[in-house]
């Protein structure tokens, strides 16, 4: 990765809601500063203020002019760049264009740091991805700037480079394509298994770890049960009115993921965050939610929004199986299938809590996902914990 990548070695643990609220008035202080035309932080705001000099610095080449070409704002703000270059030295990027993505906005830095994921894409792109043979943007610089959460990392264009593109709603997968990203993650999930590397990434927090960071701040704004009623008509009639109950299965699906052999988890593995390149392989990207923890969390994840139920239904079994074969082959242990069914099954409860949260948001809360995202997501996941009597499984 060429550049400069500055991805601390110790992540300090949010100190709960008096912290968090401390934090909010420090940083609102920020960014009222820079509203006035002062910076707080040496990293470019918003891809819009990448300038020709700074990318020189980060890239290690020479930039002579920079050009946006996209954007869009979620849970960070993104841009495609196009690059002019001069000589640069040998081994420096050379791609047409890069794509960028900043903690922009207040509530972004509020949530990615608050939450405990500033440093997730960060530390993938700076540190981790050198070390996977994966489909996956290359990394080219990453930053954090501790003091205004702000953040930056520039990455390989995929829909440039590899002319790859990403799903849409009402898009369903083929068995082909699951069975790509099945096999991507049983090789990361393999190459770092059990491996002390996990301990030297100190910004990885296990699900467990993640949860008492959710129980401190999200409280401040729970926005969960106004999705649920808002995503009522997808959701099983069975399910309907048992938000609580699911809530509790979600926090004893978090725990379980924690005990046990850790693996590298992508831990926000859902369909949205797939592309296809123009070859017809399959991809992961937006690696901001980052873990260690049990493999089952981010396979089923993958495997409960990607396919529309009647597929997951027709493929699970086999797909598991096929995990379990290439995680054995890519340097992890050969698990028993019916254990590991039992865990898949457990491991379904956190993406129902995810998109309920994301579908209720305020007014005053960015808009992360399109509806139609949500209600898609959500009308897939709640027919596979209804189905796979999910609740059972972690003893509700």
């Amino acid at each position: 990765m060429s550049g400069r990548s500055r991805v601390p070695h110790r992540i300090a643990e949010p100190g709960g809601r008096l912290a968090a609220l401390g934090r909010l008035a420090q940083l609102a202080a920020g960014a009222a500063w820079e509203r006035l035309g002062v910076s707080t932080a040496a990293l470019p705001a918003t891809p819009q203020e990448v300038t020709p000099r700074w990318l020189s610095a980060a890239l290690g080449a020479e930039v002579r002019a920079v050009k946006l070409i996209g954007a869009s704002v979620g849970t960070s703000t993104r841009g495609s760049l196009a690059v002019s270059y001069g000589p640069s030295p040998p081994g420096a990027p050379r791609s047409r264009r890069v794509f960028v993505k900043c903690t922009s906005t207040l509530a972004q830095r509020l949530m990615l740091g608050l939450g405990g994921f500033l440093h997730g894409e960060p530390g993938f792109y700076g540190v981790v991805r050198r070390e996977l043979e994966i489909e996956a943007p290359v990394g080219y610089h990453a930053a954090v700037d501790g003091r205004s959460w702000r953040s930056i990392v520039v990455i390989e264009d995929v829909a440039d480079t590899r002319g790859a593109s990403f799903w849409q709603p009402g898009v369903s997968l083929p068995r082909e394509a699951l069975e790509d990203l099945v096999e991507i993650m049983a090789r990361w999930h393999g190459a770092t298994w059990a491996s002390p590397r996990l301990e030297r990434w100190r910004w990885l927090r296990t699900p467990a770890e993640q949860l008492r960071v959710i129980d401190a701040l999200v409280p401040l704004a729970d926005r969960a049960p106004v999705g649920a009623r808002r995503a009522r008509a997808v959701i099983p009639p069975r399910l309907r009115d048992d938000h609580r109950r699911l809530h509790e299965g979600m926090r004893r699906s978090l725990a379980i993921a924690s005990r046990g052999p850790r693996t590298y988890l992508h831990g926000d593995l859902h369909v949205a965050n797939t592309y296809r390149t123009s070859s017809g392989r399959m991809g992961v990207v937006d690696w901001q939610t980052t873990l260690k923890g049990g493999w089952a969390h981010d396979f089923a994840y993958l495997l409960i929004t990607a396919p529309e139920p009647a597929q997951r239904r027709r493929w699970e079994r086999e797909l598991l199986a096929l995990y379990l074969e290439r995680l054995a082959g890519a340097g992890g242990p050969r698990l028993e299938h019916e254990q590991a069914w039992l865990d898949y099954r457990r491991a379904t409860l956190y993406p129902y809590f995810a998109w309920t949260y994301t579908l209720g948001r305020s007014r005053l809360q960015p808009e992360f996902q399109p509806a139609e995202v949500s209600l898609t997501m959500i009308e897939r996941i709640t027919a596979a914990i209804d189905e796979l009597r999910s609740l059972e499984a972690v003893g509700l």
